[in-house]
């Protein structure tokens, strides 16, 4: 840890889209406020989209900034806009069903902005198992992913179970608490949430308007302009989705659907039909789901890794996402098709 006092250290605007997430949300919050980091250099922005339980009161319980943004299915918008009614230095993107897992975790994630000033964003590079976890929030934390197709594109947001070292791109150098990676077009995860901090004014430069604002869309956006250093801290964060699969599979579809280029400004592409190595990385998932030869496998490798018995539902995890996506395809070419002959006939 940098010798530098504390109190000269930059200030912290945590930014909580919420909807509904009282089951969570106030241990959340504690786990902010518990924070061996200045409380007077945090302050807590809470965007809800129009909460049906106390969400609003567990917020001021918590002396956060509460605003109502009346959108409760996508919050990406709601990021957009905390980002504008931040005020302090960094920008941290800690969901409501994000827990911190210990009090240093702040000075963690700050200590590489302090160290250089070339570091645009930090992220942690691990989910944490939480102790009392189910068999589903374990097996995410494990692929280090909500998605297993992102793993198997090598995309995948946090660093699995199964390995010890970051493998996304080159690391530049390797500190004690984190190492310092150069992001580009093509190894750039999909950073931006679940524990994610960057410099406010640097995220300006982006198109980070609530109506064009998507996370890792951001960060591609500077990425594309030359803000590419970034931090991966060696720590962890707790995601307690609690989602069943068979519901995290149909979200997944009609995330899919609802953020595809074709009815959205999107910037990233988690799968890129023009990129080989993409297409590549997909017809080899959908192969080894089928034979499930592969997905068995790496069960094995991971429970021999760490302990877990929800290492064995990646097989299973696997069929329904591939059905999931299979789906969600289906219905975007529907779309496409659908609105080529409308375009058509509106010629005529």
């Amino acid at each position: 840890m940098t010798t530098q006092d504390i109190s000269e250290w930059p200030s912290v605007s945590v930014i909580n889209p919420t909807y509904n997430g009282a089951r969570t949300l106030g241990e959340c919050l504690a786990s902010i406020r518990n924070q061996d980091y200045p409380q007077d250099k945090i302050e807590i922005l809470v965007v809800d989209g129009n909460s049906k339980d106390n969400t609003k009161t567990i917020a001021e319980k918590y002396g956060c900034r509460y605003t109502n943004s009346g959108d409760p299915f996508n919050p990406e918008p709601r990021r957009g806009i905390g980002l504008m009614a931040a005020k302090n230095e960094l920008v941290a993107y800690i969901d409501q069903d994000n827990i911190l897992p210990n009090k240093s975790w702040f000075k963690e994630m700050v200590q590489p902005f302090v160290e250089n000033s070339e570091v645009v964003a930090t992220q942690t590079w691990r989910y944490g198992l939480k102790p009392g976890f189910g068999l589903f929030n374990r097996y995410c934390a494990l692929i280090g992913a909500n998605d297993p197709v992102a793993l198997y594109l090598g995309k995948s947001e946090k660093v699995s179970w199964l390995d010890d070292k970051w493998k996304v791109s080159p690391i530049l150098e390797d500190h004690p608490g984190y190492i310092l990676v150069r992001f580009n077009g093509d190894n750039l995860p999909t950073v931006g949430t679940n524990g994610f901090m960057a410099r406010r004014k640097t995220l300006l430069l982006s198109r980070c308007d609530p109506e064009n604002f998507f996370h890792i869309d951001v960060m591609a956006d500077l990425v594309a302009d030359g803000y590419d250093l970034m931090a991966m801290v060696k720590n962890e964060i707790y995601h307690d989705t609690a989602a069943k699969l068979s519901t995290l599979a149909y979200k997944r579809m009609m995330f899919f659907t609802e953020h595809s280029p074709f009815r959205a400004n999107r910037r990233y592409l988690v799968f890129n039909a023009h990129k080989r190595k993409d297409v590549i990385s997909v017809i080899l998932f959908s192969l080894y789901t089928i034979t499930l030869l592969q997905p068995l496998s790496l069960s094995i490798r991971g429970y021999l890794r760490k302990r877990d018995i929800a290492w064995f539902l990646h097989p299973l995890v696997c069929w329904s996402f591939l059905i999931a996506y299979s789906c969600s395809s289906i219905i975007l070419y529907l779309r496409v098709m659908a609105y080529r002959i409308s375009s058509k006939l509106a010629k005529k």
